[in-house]
């Protein structure tokens, strides 16, 4: 007969699961000082104090009254098969003391906040429906853009023009008037859109590289201003029955080609935990609690008739199965075919329902498991349904930020080049912000990285892309100042807005005079009451009217002053501050062995070594 653990003084532990550990069997001897080592994150502290001490713990409460335990804290029995001969014990814990999902490996060493800095100085902005670049524009960096752009065309002729709307029946007379009120002679081209005649009038027309720059810029600031902010410019073929090719301008951070107008970056934007930049559907945890369909479909071998979908096989809900079984035979699903064999349309039509689905055809279309599900949530007032829902609900990650916790204006923002991106992060596994319409090519040639590709490296590598940056000065030089009507520089290799090819054929009404200060903000009036002479709205953003600062040297970010050399001097010595704080916290994180972590960890799953390096960086 075997002795038992107490008398032969040892601590036998079998099957031991808590955490990370794998079914791990022990003995300990009692009576002596066992140490227990380990690098970080093996299962030391899960060991010691979430099994042994804890079930200890939980014996000698368990000792106690009914009357005495109701006055402590309830102890859960750790995840192990067996433990014999533990003794009462006490422990000096060294615990995790953060709870909350909002604190992250970021968070804690504060990079994040250096982050949203960052971005907010010095991202780069992609429009969301043509993956082109957004930046701010002025007269003086579209002559520059212009003068770029001529020069690779061979110096065509140019034709400065800005949009009109008229009504649709406006005739050719009333049209007529309204441009000799206005000061302008010629039409470039007309169309119709929204029940709106549209009109390019003609501002000015020359060939860049005989033309004074001091008319060029005051064609684009006269189109410009009459544009409400928004400006195109027709190259002209050299051929007669050739297509003009037309360049689109505008002021602001405003994407002419998608005609949608962002907001200027501030740094909250670029933080969950801020109400500006975290995701309206989650609010900046990253996920939600919905239908987890692991749970919903546990064994995808079974097929729809022997019961794939769980929830609609007892008898309360055998309704709900039999629609299936009626509807999928109607609409061609197989029902006798396992679930993991069945096409992605078919699970779709299981899950979502009919596609022409119309509410209140619930006995004449399949409404879906989801739409089931829906159901249920509007009779959670019953205490049946709730214990229903509960079984198959979970954390999910969140369906509108694909679990990056921020907006997709946040993630449009990239910082870096495109080789300090392909350094460290492949392009086929970038992430793709919810809400955009690019296509996975567009993604891939963007430069730089968004906040959530740099949130999920890990950082070790992001001490690398870090490093890349500060070695090439690429982030510091972008955005590029923009230049004052002192001294100008060309726009940034592939940068400015709408940089997109609409080929458009033209035609005139007339010789166009050159642009004069009489053409004006008075030259507007006209006899026509009937006819819209406002500028087109400028999109999501909403009209601003004509800007008073054409031309004139702006900021390209509400928190930096205007272009200059003291501001570029300023701006600059900003940038390598950030940059030279985050690399040396990135630099101290790899130095003292976490470099595997990333700074979208959750501060509550790591272990106590872990979190005692962390807090040594603050």
């Amino acid at each position: 007969m075997t002795q038992s653990p107490q008398k032969t003084g040892l601590i036998r532990i079998r099957g031991a699961r808590q955490h990370n550990l794998k079914h791990l069997d022990l003995d300990i001897r009692t009576g002596e000082m066992t140490v227990v080592t380990g690098p970080s994150g093996s299962g030391k502290s899960s060991l010691v104090f979430d099994t042994l001490y804890a079930e200890g713990q939980r014996r000698y409460v368990e000792t106690f009254s009914a009357y005495a335990r109701q006055f402590l804290d309830r102890m859960d029995k750790p995840a192990v098969d067996k433990v014999e001969g533990v003794p009462p014990a006490i422990a000096i814990d060294q615990t995790n003391p953060v709870r909350s999902s909002r604190s992250t490996v970021g968070t804690m060493t504060e990079l994040n906040d250096h982050l949203k800095l960052l971005f907010a100085r010095a991202g780069q902005l992609f429009d969301r429906e043509t993956a082109l670049p957004v930046r701010h524009d002025n007269a003086d960096s579209i002559y520059a853009e212009l003068q770029r752009r001529a020069q690779e065309a061979g110096d065509p002729r140019l034709v400065v023009t800005f949009a009109v709307s008229l009504p649709a029946s406006a005739t050719a007379d009333e049209v007529a008037q309204w441009l000799s009120a206005s000061g302008f002679t010629r039409v470039q081209a007309e169309r119709e859109a929204d029940g709106k005649k549209l009109l390019d009038v003609v501002a000015d027309r020359f060939r860049i590289g005989g033309a004074e720059r001091a008319r060029v810029i005051e064609a684009i600031e006269v189109a410009l201003k009459r544009g409400g902010g928004r400006m195109s410019v027709h190259a002209l073929p050299a051929d007669e029955g050739g297509e003009a090719v037309v360049w689109k301008f505008s002021t602001g951070l405003h994407c002419p080609e998608s005609n949608i107008r962002y907001s200027d970056p501030i740094p909250s934007m670029f933080s969950f935990n801020s109400a500006v930049g975290a995701c309206d559907a989650c609010r900046g945890f990253g996920r939600v609690i919905g239908v987890d369909w692991g749970l919903v479909i546990p064994d995808e071998r079974l097929t729809l008739r022997a019961g794939a979908v769980k929830p609609i096989q007892t008898p309360a809900w055998k309704e709900a199965q039999d629609d299936l079984m009626r509807h999928a035979e109607a609409a061609g699903i197989p029902r006798d075919t396992a679930w993991n064999k069945l096409t992605p349309e078919q699970k779709a039509w299981v899950i979502d329902g009919t596609p022409s689905f119309k509410e209140g055809n619930w006995n004449k279309q399949w409404y879906g498991i989801a739409r089931f599900f829906k159901y249920l949530e509007s009779k959670a007032y019953k205490m049946h349904i709730r214990v229903l829902l509960s079984k198959y609900r979970s954390y999910t990650p969140c369906p509108v930020c694909a679990g990056a916790r921020l907006k997709t204006e946040s993630l449009l923002w990239r910082v870096g080049s495109k080789a300090d991106a392909d350094a460290v992060l492949p392009p086929e596994k970038r992430f793709m912000p919810q809400g955009v319409a690019w296509s996975r090519a567009q993604l891939e040639s963007l430069p730089g990285l968004c906040l959530h590709d740099l949130m999920l490296l890990p950082l070790d590598r992001l001490r690398r892309f870090f490093d890349g940056l500060g070695a090439s000065s690429s982030i510091a030089e972008s955005p590029e100042p923009v230049p004052t009507s002192a001294g100008f520089s060309p726009s940034p290799a592939g940068g400015g807005q709408g940089w997109g090819l609409t080929a458009l054929t033209g035609h005139t009404a007339g010789p166009s005079p050159q642009p004069s200060p009489q053409r004006g903000e008075g030259a507007t009036a006209i006899s026509l009451a009937e006819v819209d002479v406002l500028p087109l709205p400028l999109g999501e953003g909403g009209g601003e009217g004509h800007p008073a600062n054409a031309g004139q040297a702006v900021s390209p970010h509400p928190n930096l002053p205007p272009a200059g050399e003291g501001a570029k001097s300023a701006d600059a010595q900003a940038l390598k501050l950030i940059l030279e704080e985050i690399s040396t916290r990135l630099k101290y994180l790899t130095d003292v062995g976490i470099g595997y972590l990333t700074l979208d960890r959750q501060s509550r799953t790591l272990s106590g070594g872990e979190v005692q390096r962390i807090n040594l960086t603050t």
